[in-house]
């Protein structure tokens, strides 16, 4: 777990790449993370997991509710992308 004070010494970086259809039928998506320490930037940790679709849309449903609470009405928050067969 990362500490408070920690977080403004990291830079994150996040990759969604390999769309892999599992074998019960639904998309799974490969997720890096790499965390680089701005103190020591030779510093590095990845961490990889695979998410589904509807992971990804739990997420947007997260974080449209935090905008909506934190934001102005005004400000709009972009639509979550359809889900597309490949």
């Amino acid at each position: 777990m990362i500490s408070q004070r920690d977080r403004g010494e990291l830079a994150r970086f996040y990759t969604v790449t390999d769309p892999k259809k599992h074998q019960k039928g639904y998309t799974v998506y490969k997720v890096t993370a790499r965390i680089i320490s701005r103190k020591n930037p030779e510093d590095v940790q990845e961490i990889t997991v695979w998410k589904r679709y509807s992971d990804f849309r739990k997420l947007h449903q997260n974080l449209w509710q935090l905008h909506k609470n934190v934001c102005s009405q005004s400000e709009l928050f972009p639509p979550f992308a359809k889900a597309k067969v490949f």
